[in-house]
C-alpha cells in the first residue's frame, strides 16, 4: 500500500512538473513571437513612412510581403491578426503609390505627345484624326489608371486605423504610423489626384475638334 502511494505521489509531481516545463515553454514562445511581431511592424512602419513621403525603393513591396508572411503569432492569434491586416494594408499602399509614381509620368508623357500632336497640326487629314484619336486614348487611359491607384491609396489610409487601434495597446503605438502622418499621407494623394484631373482637363479642352 505505502509503494502504491508512492507511486501515486511521484506520478502527480511529474504530471506537475511536465505542466511547468510545458507553461514555460509555451510562454517563452509567446514571448518570442510578439517579440518577432514588433520587429515586423517597426520595420513595415518605416517602409511605410519612407514611401509615403517619396518615390517607393523598387524593393519595398517585395520588402514587406516578406514581413506579412513572417508575421505569425500562433501563441498570440489576435496580436498576429491584427499584425497581418496592418502590414497587408501597408504594403498595398506602398504598391499603389509605386503605380502612382509610374503612372503619373506616363500620363505626363501621354499629355505631351497629345498636345505636340496637336500644335504640330498641318493639314488635320484622316491619318492626323486617327493618331490624335489614338493618343487622346492613351491620355483617358493613363489617368483613369492614374486616379485609380491615388483612390486607392487614399482608400486605404483611411481604413489602415482599423489595424492601429486593435494593435496599439499591445504593442504601443510608436511602432505604427503616426496620426498626423497618416492624415498628411492621405491629403497629399487627394491633391495629387486633383491635380491630375486639372491636367487631363487642359489637354481635354486642347483637344476638342475645332
Amino acid at each position: 500500500m505505502f509503494v502504491g502511494r508512492k507511486a501515486v505521489v511521484a506520478a502527480i509531481a511529474l504530471a506537475i512538473a511536465a505542466s511547468t516545463a510545458y507553461f514555460l515553454y509555451a510562454s517563452q514562445q509567446k514571448k518570442e513571437q510578439q517579440r518577432r511581431v514588433a520587429e515586423l511592424l517597426a520595420d513595415t512602419t518605416t517602409l511605410l513612412r519612407k514611401a509615403l513621403t517619396a518615390p517607393p525603393p523598387a524593393e519595398a513591396v517585395s520588402r514587406i510581403d516578406g514581413n506579412l508572411k513572417a508575421a505569425k503569432a500562433p501563441r498570440d492569434p489576435m496580436l498576429g491578426a491584427a499584425a497581418e491586416d496592418y502590414i497587408h494594408g501597408a504594403r498595398e499602399i506602398v504598391r499603389h503609390r509605386s503605380e502612382a509614381e509610374r503612372l503619373t509620368r506616363e500620363a505626363a508623357m501621354s499629355r505631351r505627345a497629345l498636345s505636340m500632336h496637336m500644335a504640330a497640326a498641318s493639314g488635320r487629314d484622316t491619318y492626323w484624326i486617327r493618331v490624335a484619336t489614338d493618343l487622346k486614348k492613351r491620355v483617358e487611359r493613363d489617368h483613369f489608371e492614374l486616379d485609380t491607384s491615388l483612390k486607392a491609396v487614399s482608400h486605404l489610409l483611411f481604413t489602415l486605423p482599423e489595424a492601429q487601434q486593435r494593435l496599439a495597446p499591445q504593442v504601443g503605438a510608436g511602432l505604427l504610423l503616426e496620426e498626423g502622418e497618416r492624415r498628411a499621407a492621405r491629403e497629399r494623394a487627394e491633391q495629387h489626384a486633383k491635380r491630375a484631373h486639372d491636367e487631363l482637363e487642359k489637354v481635354r479642352r486642347l483637344a476638342l475638334p475645332r
